[in-house]
């Protein structure tokens, strides 16, 4: 009887042992796999991304202007290197120091400006332009069809104005008096062109120094060339998580185009501008993300004749203007 019963204690203190095992081992198990969904190993490091290529930059801020908005929204520059910013209905013309020239308002809200070889000021909003003279009067209008328009860039040249439709996913092409010409970008496998995915308002059109429209496809990282007629002359993407290219769901989110024909970038998301040769080589670095308020959402950019970059920051209500390092030695 004791020999069955010593058995049977032996036997119940095994089964609380193995019990307490598979508790501990399990909560373990539960605790590690919680603590690695927590860390999400797919999940990359946009802080370490953000510190990478400090080693890279060549370009340093010379100066800042004073803008008196709160929230300035667009920025370009004229063949005479003056400054104009919008915000919200208004837009104001600054000479290179920072002094008012000038100032108009319209009665739609401005999302994109150019200025043409002869001064005239073309201001885009949600579905149409306004023209107006170097004085700042209204000279001509016109709207853009379609219910969805919505545009985020305009392109003046010497003949033609082209306006990114993010709204349509197209580009309008018309003349210089408003009369629609063509439509650029639709999807169209017989003349290899691959359509344009924008997926958030950030779709920048630019004419290069031998006048030719570049697209930027923000969803495909990429930049289009094309024709006026439509036809596409070339392209070039790199999507990437290392600082030589583009990453996220749409960038680059501005572009502007220094007069050797490369391009100078800002990227949303990771705050750094940089820049790239016309062919798309990866040149080099012009502001880090350190440099910006963390609040900040995204940098409009533009380029003088001189090739200094100019950087609209929203958060600071301020034009912040970078020049190359060896050309203030």
């Amino acid at each position: 009887m004791k020999k069955n019963s010593s058995d049977k204690n032996l036997t119940m203190s095994i089964v609380v042992l193995s019990v307490a095992g598979l508790l501990y081992f399990g909560l373990s198990a539960i605790g590690t796999d919680r603590k690695r969904g927590e860390e999400n190993p797919f999940e990359y490091d946009i802080e370490n991304l953000k510190k990478s290529g400090a080693e890279l930059v060549t370009y340093r801020e010379i100066k800042t202007l004073k803008i008196p908005f709160q929230a300035p929204k667009a920025l370009a520059v004229d063949s005479r290197d003056r400054l104009y910013v919008t915000s919200d209905f208004t837009v104001i013309i600054m000479d290179s120091s920072g002094e008012r020239l000038g100032a108009a308002t319209i009665g739609n809200e401005i999302n994109a400006l150019d200025v043409s070889v002869t001064d005239e000021i073309y201001l885009a909003y949600r579905n149409g332009v306004q023209v107006l003279d170097s004085t700042g009067t209204p000279i001509l209008s016109w709207q853009i069809p379609g219910a969805r328009a919505l545009l985020t860039s305009i392109a003046v040249g010497e003949q033609n104005v082209y306006l990114a439709d993010a709204g349509q996913r197209v580009v309008w092409r018309y003349d210089m008096k408003g009369t629609l010409l063509n439509k650029i970008g639709e999807k169209d496998a017989s003349k290899d062109v691959p359509g344009f995915i924008i997926p958030s308002p950030y779709f920048d059109v630019l004419i290069d120094p031998d006048g030719y429209l570049w697209a930027i496809n923000t969803g495909r990282h990429q930049f289009e060339n094309y024709l006026p007629d439509g036809t596409l002359r070339s392209l070039w993407s790199k999507t990437s998580m290392t600082v030589d290219g583009f990453s996220g769901c749409c960038n680059p989110a501005h572009v502007a185009i220094l007069p050797d024909g490369s391009f100078v970038t800002s990227e949303k998301g990771i705050l750094r501008i940089k820049i790239h040769k016309p062919i798309g080589e990866f040149d080099t670095v012009v502001a880090m993300p350190e440099q910006f308020d963390p609040d900040t959402h995204v940098l409009e950019v533009a380029v003088n004749s001189h090739g200094q970059i100019f950087v609209l920051d929203p958060q600071r209500a301020q034009i912040r203007v970078f020049e190359k390092k060896e050309s203030l030695s």
